[in-house]
């Protein structure tokens, strides 16, 4: 699977040519065959937003799991609230993308860090936070299994278990994503992406990270315009 738009459309068709029903992680059981599509938001909001109009388009609700606190973005900027919001509109969920790497903790205390960071998140936004998803997780979370009251927890056994999961994590399906969806073996299916990698033409991983890179430099520029006035007399 190539990782551009039109594929990841054709991989929408293909899951219903299939049988599977799109679903959410609080109503996968209503579904005879449900698939549950996640995406992680590591890096950007506008290619985000963009894999949204997509599913948008093609009538899919899909939850996107978003970081409190990253170098990357800020979701309590005008800009990001205004993102989230137009996802939100389209039907999609924002789920909590956690970071674990930021605490010294316990393994008991992980739970409760998690609703810590929820309740800020939805403060920010101003819709409830009911999902999470682990940003790079270690070997003791990815066992752990928590509980988090109020909350659904992906990395949860139910959705390793029960689902048949697959990733493009680092621009490299685990398995083929198409053979495991035409082999007709599982009934449900637990598929994440992450937006940063896809385009309209493809790309190999240097150039869309060498593309992301020199994109920040446009948008240090951007934000400084907003707040500096006559920024371009001073810049000549």
């Amino acid at each position: 699977m190539k990782f551009t738009y039109g594929e990841y459309e054709n991989l929408i068709d293909m899951l219903r040519v299939f049988g599977y029903s799109f679903a959410g992680y609080d109503n996968y059981n209503e579904f005879q065959q449900p698939v549950i599509m996640r995406h992680d938001i590591d890096t950007s909001l506008e290619k985000a937003l963009s894999m949204a109009k997509i599913e948008h388009d093609k009538g899919v609700k899909s939850t996107y799991f978003v970081l409190l606190a990253t170098d990357f973005y800020n979701i309590a900027s005008k800009r990001s609230l205004d993102i989230i919001r137009e996802i939100q509109k389209m039907g999609h969920e924002i789920g909590l993308h956690f970071d674990e790497t930021k605490y010294r903790y316990d393994q008991d205390s992980v739970p409760n860090l998690i609703k810590y960071e929820a309740n800020i998140m939805a403060q920010i936004i101003g819709t409830p936070i009911k999902a999470v998803s682990m940003h790079r997780p270690s070997e003791n979370t990815l066992k752990a299994d928590y509980i988090i009251n109020g909350m659904i927890n992906s990395y949860g056994m139910t959705f390793f278990q029960e689902f048949k999961y697959v990733s493009d994590s680092r621009m490299r399906w685990r398995e083929d994503v198409t053979s495991v969806i035409q082999s007709g073996i599982y009934n449900k299916l637990h598929i994440l992406t992450h937006a940063f990698w896809y385009d309209e033409e493809e790309k190999d991983i240097r150039s869309v990270i060498t593309q992301f890179i020199n994109q920040a430099g446009i948008e240090r520029y951007q934000s400084l315009k907003d707040n500096i006035t006559n920024l371009d007399d001073l810049l000549k």
